[in-house]
């Protein structure tokens, strides 16, 4: 079984990359950058499977193109694809976020995406491969989050994109869903877990009162994956500790 994940340098695509290794699939890891993904790529190929580094920026169609190109190269096809490249470098006010932030964080988390399952699917479809995407979503797709306009309304944007895909790629045998964690031990949430007032109003939010390891991701990326759940499509799931709205 072949995976390609991005973001899989670090965070959460790091882990899944890593927990779909260990499941038995060989994996396809993209970043921006072939040092990067040195470390992951050695994580995998210690688990007994291949690694194929990919260095592409999600945010470029082209460079998207070409990492799609080298792993139907290498290996003819694929199986699933795990969309988990994002970005949320701002917390600012709408008034405030400048235009070219703005295309940050929507270039990334919602064009990025879209061009990855785009080429995923693209080969999955030439090779007639039944196939799962799944595509890294947030609890601040359904949640509001203070002075997180862009990063939620690109996460929002996802899951519909999601939705819509499900149903048009459903007659190739193809699955699009969607996880969406809430707050993990990532580099990207550590100014947040390390200001005692930002992390205690989350976990005032999480009834299980804690923040996510990222392994306690890998069990249900592996299931959307796998052939578990293969009448599972469309689908948004949630593994955030039980967070709620308000």
């Amino acid at each position: 079984m072949r995976a390609w994940v991005t973001g899989a340098s670090r965070g959460l695509g790091r882990s899944i990359a890593v927990g779909l290794a260990a499941a038995g699939y060989d994996v396809a890891v993209t970043a921006r950058s072939g040092e990067a993904l040195t470390e992951v790529t050695a994580e995998i190929e210690e688990r007994g499977a291949r690694a194929l580094p990919l260095p592409a920026d999600v945010s470029d169609p082209d460079s998207v193109r070409t990492a799609a190109g080298q792993l139907e190269r290498s290996w003819g096809g694929l199986d699933t694809c795990v969309a988990a490249a994002g970005v949320s470098p701002y917390l600012k006010d709408a008034v405030d976020i400048t235009d070219e932030e703005w295309r940050t964080v929507l270039g990334v988390n919602l064009d990025g995406t879209f061009w990855t399952v785009r080429e995923a699917a693209r080969i999955m479809r030439a090779t007639n491969t039944p196939g799962s995407i799944t595509v890294v979503s947030s609890i601040h797709a359904r949640a509001a989050g203070s002075r997180l306009g862009a990063y939620s309304a690109s996460k929002g944007a996802v899951e519909a994109l999601v939705r819509n895909l499900a149903v048009d790629w459903a007659e190739f045998g193809i699955r699009v869903n969607a996880l969406a964690p809430g707050y993990f031990e990532t580099d990207m949430t550590a100014g947040l877990r390390n200001s005692r007032r930002f992390a205690s109003a989350l976990l005032q939010r999480v009834p299980m009162g804690r923040f996510g390891d990222p392994a306690e991701l890998v069990p249900a990326a592996v299931f959307l994956a796998s052939p578990a759940s293969s009448y599972v499509t469309g689908s948004v799931l949630a593994v955030d500790g039980g967070w709620t709205a308000a």
